[in-house]
């Protein structure tokens, strides 16, 4: 489980510390408010603490971390040394990521000095799962060979998730991911396999097979998670990221999507969300406001700023009602206001 995260001097942020749930926690805010840009530092950071942790580190922990962050936000110019707030070629970005094994840490300056430390334990396994916001399986096909050829302009999660998703199936699966397989096999009506380099979405009701790309999106997005979970990229033990995972879902699927996210909380899952949807937030808040089963930790992150020059502001709350700021709320309020004013000019023009 990650617990904390401290940032200085990196893209939107000057100086922010947060603090995680075990459970679901849900970054909102307008554009350009770093929402996206902190789920990729979290999951970059997990990805770059290098597997040999000694006192000295070496060149390859720096290229790791190097790799890392520049493939995750592919900046133009000098690389990722450009996304430094300070122009000062002395003044680093700092993160600190603490688990409850320990902590890491690593600063970043515009001399390309990059320093790595911290306490925490061996694991050689890469736990973070990213999920952009685009869905992959119409893509998939070719993609990683294209990737590593340097051929295509995605940024690192697009190939990270394609290589999750080249796993093979697993023998056995958890229970308590089971039972999530079966409700998310009964949004898209059938289940998911995987023939060569192609996909396919099969309709257990008129046994028709598709193609992943001719399958409406929000159905593929559901259909990579069962994928995920079939072949174990998506287990207890992961850490998820899913950027935007309202996108081209129907209203149905979204609340069905809130209930998935809290049921994968309650098997061990931590999740990372970062959303500009009503629907899911309200129901994620409306969960914890009347405790809903089942009962999981549930963190709301509203980001905000003045304007694009300042640094972003992050607030912290329980539900939805703990927030003073709440772009989502605030802009379904004034599309409430503007209808009452044009229903005050329609009336007086009809002379209702």
């Amino acid at each position: 489980m990650l617990k904390k995260i401290h940032i200085e001097n990196f893209t939107a942020f000057e100086n922010i510390d947060l603090e995680f749930c075990p459970g679901v926690n849900v970054f909102i805010g307008t554009n350009a408010t770093g929402k996206s840009h902190l789920l990729k530092i979290i999951y970059g950071l997990t990805r770059a603490i290098p597997a040999n942790r000694k006192t000295e580190r070496n060149d390859t922990d720096i290229l790791r971390y190097y790799g890392e962050l520049n493939g995750l936000f592919r900046p133009q110019g000098e690389g990722v040394n450009d996304l430094i707030r300070s122009r000062d070629r002395k003044t680093p970005a700092v993160f600190k990521l603490e688990s409850e094994q320990g902590f890491h840490f690593a600063e970043l300056r515009r001399d390309y000095h990059i320093a790595v430390g911290g306490g925490i334990p061996p694991n050689e396994d890469e736990f973070g799962l990213f999920i952009p916001p685009n869905e992959v399986l119409a893509i998939y096909p070719g993609f990683i060979a294209s990737y590593e050829k340097r051929e295509l302009a995605f940024d690192k999660t697009y190939y990270d998730i394609c290589k999750a998703l080249s796993a093979a199936p697993l023998r056995s699966i958890n229970n308590d991911l089971s039972r999530l397989l079966e409700s998310l096999r009964e949004i898209i009506q059938g289940n998911v396999i995987q023939k060569g380099d192609h996909f396919y979405v099969e309709n257990t009701e008129n046994e028709l097979s598709l193609e992943a790309h001719l399958v409406a999106e929000g159905h593929r997005k559901i259909s990579t998670i069962i994928h995920l979970i079939n072949n174990g990229s998506l287990s207890n033990d992961t850490v998820l990221f899913w950027d935007e995972p309202e996108a081209n879902l129907n209203p149905r699927i979204i609340n069905l999507v809130a209930r998935f996210l809290r049921e994968l909380a309650k098997t061990g899952v931590q999740v990372f969300i970062a959303t500009h949807d009503y629907l899911l937030t309200g129901e994620l808040s409306v969960a914890v406001e009347y405790q809903a089963t089942p009962q999981v930790p549930i963190r709301f992150f509203a980001f905000s700023r003045e304007n694009p020059q300042l640094p972003v502001k992050v607030e912290m709350g329980e539900s939805l009602s703990d927030l003073n700021e709440n772009p989502i709320l605030d802009e379904f309020a004034a599309h409430y206001d503007r209808e009452q004013e044009m229903f005050k000019i329609y009336s007086k023009r009809e002379n209702i």
